[in-house]
């Protein structure tokens, strides 16, 4: 009776197996006969799985591969996006000194460039450190400027480093002139980052945007460097003088790059 429990589904599965080699002639294996239609859909989905495991290996090597590839593009477009950085700034600096240098050419100014270092950010800028010092024969009240107009002067000089003070120091006084009518006045900053023209005759015929630049009297700043334009005049009618209110043509924010101005001061 046991012998049944076995014989049974051996039979069903013969027949079972059977049946699919004559429903699916494309079922194809190296046995033939009876055996052949028991064995070869054995085989034939054997090998139909086998086939199967084998691609979906493949396709996860092929997977690995690709994100394999894709990290390291990703790595190679960071890689290249740095360098462009990193030469555009180059490219930038070039530029920078080229306007220095055309400065210099212009105004005939015995010069040395140097880099700003240093800045007091409490509130706006008064005073710059440059890279520049005693080794570099910088020395106290040696006037600078940038391609964009006047910065300030030095006060103080260190070994290879010196203490600059802007001209939005409302401590730094400055003889400007009108461009235009080459009426003077005594300019320094206002405390509020901005600056302030005075003594500054009421006569002159001075307008809004009107350019400001370097009287040349002191022997500190040299003659004709531009230092800003007008923003406000303002009229006191007790007064022979006229109070005047610059926009700076320098962003001492952004000040990289400026020249030291070496001039004989006998």
């Amino acid at each position: 009776m046991k012998q049944w429990k076995f014989i049974v589904p051996f039979t069903l599965i013969i027949i079972l197996l059977i049946s699919v080699q004559i429903k699916n002639p494309e079922i194809i294996g190296p046995f033939k006969g009876i055996i052949g239609d028991i064995l070869n859909p054995v085989v034939f989905y054997g090998n139909k799985v086998v086939s199967f495991c084998n691609n979906v290996y493949d396709d996860y090597i092929a997977l690995v591969d690709i994100k394999k590839k894709y990290e390291k593009a990703i790595v190679e477009k960071k890689t290249l996006y740095y360098k462009n950085l990193l030469l555009q700034e180059r490219l930038s600096e070039l530029e920078r000194l080229k306007k220095l240098l055309n400065y210099k050419e212009l105004y005939n100014l015995n010069t040395i460039a140097c880099n700003v270092i240093g800045r007091d950010l409490n509130g706006f800028i008064k005073y710059l450190v440059i890279d520049r010092g005693k080794e570099d024969y910088v020395a106290k009240n040696d006037a600078i400027i940038s391609y964009d107009g006047l910065v300030g002067k030095v006060i103080e000089v260190y070994k290879n480093s010196a203490k600059v003070i802007t001209i939005i120091n409302s401590n730094n006084n400055v003889s400007i002139m009108n461009f235009k009518t080459r009426t003077v006045g005594i300019m320094h900053g206002d405390g509020l980052g901005k600056l302030i023209v005075e003594y500054y005759m009421k006569t002159d015929n001075v307008t809004v945007g009107d350019i400001l630049i370097t009287s040349g009297l002191g022997k500190i700043y040299p003659k004709g460097i531009p230092v800003g334009t007008v923003e406000k005049v303002e009229v006191n009618p007790n007064s022979l003088f006229r109070k005047i209110w610059i926009n700076s043509l320098v962003d001492f924010h952004k000040l990289e790059n400026v020249l030291i101005v070496k001039l004989d001061k006998k």
